[in-house]
């Protein structure tokens, strides 16, 4: 595995709601942690694996994503490098990152929505163009 690859554990960021479910308003923390931790390892990809997670699909609107996305861009200083994540197969949530890559490439992001933990790590250890 190339060694500019930091792989976080969600289970080490994510408090979930009462329902077991990330809402919105935890996502925007999450960026907010997370980039505490991207500006320790600056030189590292990172992958963030959500696999074990529920999200309430049928509540998540644009406005939510982009909410989300200006985070990113707002600690954008602390993310140099690619942002991968790893989401459950389920035609919802791949329908969602769908959406939410969308948003993250027009605002120059580099981030990629995997449902594969190897495809994910391929992506990662290439070289940025």
């Amino acid at each position: 595995m190339d060694s500019r690859i930091k792989i976080y554990s969600m289970k080490d960021f994510i408090r979930k709601n009462a329902s077991g479910e990330i809402d919105s308003e935890r996502s925007i923390q999450l960026v907010r942690e997370l980039s505490v931790a991207a500006n320790f390892h600056a030189d590292h990809n990172i992958l963030i694996d959500l696999r074990e997670t529920t999200i309430p699909t049928d509540r998540v609107m644009i406005d939510d994503l982009m909410k989300i996305v200006m985070e990113f861009v707002q600690f954008a200083p602390s993310f140099k490098n690619k942002i991968a994540n790893l989401i459950p197969n389920d035609a919802d949530r791949v329908s969602i990152a769908k959406q939410f890559e969308a948003c993250m490439t027009i605002k120059n992001v580099p981030y990629k929505f995997f449902t594969e933990f190897e495809h994910a790590v391929e992506w990662l250890s290439e070289e940025i163009a």
